[in-house]
């Protein structure tokens, strides 16, 4: 007899021993994550908030030069490339000179990952993180534990550039599994103490359901509310859909791990009365953006060196590569994120990202063979829909998979196909109604899903952004 997983064993307990379990798991997870140097390290990206981006500009080439010297010196992959490549590591000193570098991607690392382990780690005590991407491909590796804290302290220097502090109750919305696939009754819910949560269930959201949801929260009294976009709109569309708000307005309401789309981002802020604000990071701690309280999107410059490049000659698509200066443990150099995006400088020499399209791979094609990115406006005026998710057939016919509670809504239908046609898509479209939109198996909502193969189209490495999964 196959023995029980820890999972299953959890998912027979009774609801009491289930928030013994997720509050014992919440107060490991605070160890590991303000533990030890966590706040002189706070206290340090605190600091640097206020620098020029001169001074941050040659605190990044700091801290690259001691990684790039420390992956020379102790990881076997690095040491390869730099005396094959016959490049010297003492020349790689800015963001620039990383271009010397060749693209590090997911199926690199997977194929002999023992070959970026540094020695200097081998017999100390380390984090193991995993990750499996939009598309659903793993990547297994391990940080040191002061990356993994450093990773949480430029998260929190966001946070409370925002005015939101450590401490705070708040609601989220995440894809752990915390409450049993078949319980049909609630608390679809479950308690995170230490960290001052109640973790809802992604898993449950059904149109029944929602207002219990709804309630808890009124309940509660949350001004904070924290997840993925695509697991926090079911909310917001039944709030506005039903006109119910909560009895204590909500301050605060932090996105990450997917895209926020127009549309998502407009039912929030009616249902909310707040904007959304969103950072963009990976788990493997390569890169990371964090809005501020104008929703401006500037690269944290101080954590990890974030690039913006064309992989291909014919493509004028601008993808993001990101190294780490944090995790001398397993580091990754020039790491493919698989998003594209713009970067621009702002009046004082800051460097943010203006327009963040996600996955490279989230367009639809023509017959002509150009590409149409950045369509999450088709169903920005759409009321009706809870859930959308572009379909792309091997003919180039789109099919339009959406979520309404009320049934099939001929005007939001209108809606988009005249936004479809308006963004230069001639070809044939249809609708096709769902109870739900399939996630990956990371739990999120690939936003376009295409049949139509691109020459070169490459199934880039996975984004995660850390916070809330």
């Amino acid at each position: 007899m196959k023995p029980l997983s820890l999972q299953s064993i959890y998912f027979h307990l009774p609801v009491f021993a289930q928030n013994l379990a997720t509050n014992a798991a919440s107060l490991k997870n605070r160890i590991e994550r303000y533990g030890g140097s966590f706040d002189s390290i706070l206290e340090g990206y605190r600091k640097r908030a206020t620098w020029s981006s001169e001074q941050m500009s040659e605190f990044q080439s700091m801290r690259l030069k001691k990684m790039v010297s420390h992956c020379y010196e102790t990881v076997p992959y690095y040491r390869r490339i730099f005396d094959e490549g016959g490049i010297n590591p003492a020349s790689i000193r800015y963001r620039d000179d990383l271009a010397r570098l060749p693209i590090l991607t997911k199926s690199i690392v997977n194929a002999c990952p023992q070959d970026f382990l540094s020695s200097s780690f081998a017999d100390k005590r380390l984090v193991k993180r995993h990750t499996s991407g939009t598309t659903g491909s793993s990547f297994q590796f391990v940080m040191n534990r002061e990356a993994f804290m450093e990773q949480w302290a430029v998260t929190w220097r966001y946070w409370e550039g925002l005015g939101i502090f450590r401490g705070t109750p708040h609601a989220v919305f995440g894809t752990r599994r915390i409450v049993p696939p078949e319980q049909k009754q609630p608390p679809f819910w479950r308690e995170k103490r230490p960290d001052k949560q109640l973790y809802f269930s992604a898993f449950h959201e059904s149109d029944a359901n929602m207002e219990v949801y709804f309630k808890e929260i009124d309940r509660q009294g949350f001004a904070w509310i924290h997840g993925y976009p695509s697991i926090v709109t079911p909310l917001a569309a039944y709030m506005v859909r039903t006109d119910k708000r909560f009895h204590r307005p909500l301050t605060h309401v932090t996105l990450a791990a997917e895209n926020l789309l127009l549309f998502q981002k407009e039912l929030m802020r009616e249902a909310f009365g707040v904007d959304p604000r969103m950072h963009y990071g990976s788990t493997e701690g390569v890169a990371q953006a964090s809005q501020d309280a104008a929703g401006v999107l500037y690269i944290d410059e101080d954590y990890a060196v974030l690039e913006t490049v064309a992989l291909s000659k014919d493509s004028d698509t601008q993808e993001i590569v990101g190294t780490s200066l944090t995790n001398f443990a397993m580091p990754l150099l020039r790491w493919r994120m698989g998003d594209a995006a713009v970067c621009k400088v702002d009046s004082s020499g800051r460097r943010y990202l203006d327009c963040l399209d996600g996955r490279s791979e989230d367009y639809v094609f023509l017959p002509d063979g150009r590409k149409l990115g950045k369509l999450d406006h088709v169903f920005k005026d759409t009321r009706a829909f809870r859930e959308a998710q572009i379909k792309q057939n091997a003919d180039y016919s789109l099919e339009l998979r959406v979520v309404a509670p009320d049934g099939r809504a001929p005007k939001d239908e209108e809606i988009a196909l005249r936004e479809l046609r308006e963004s230069g898509f001639a070809g044939p479209v249809s609708f096709h109604y769902m109870d739900v939109i399939p996630k990956t198996k990371a739990g999120k909502l690939r936003f376009v899903i295409s049949d139509v193969a691109e020459s070169g189209q490459g199934n880039g490495a996975n984004r995660g952004i850390g916070y809330g999964s």
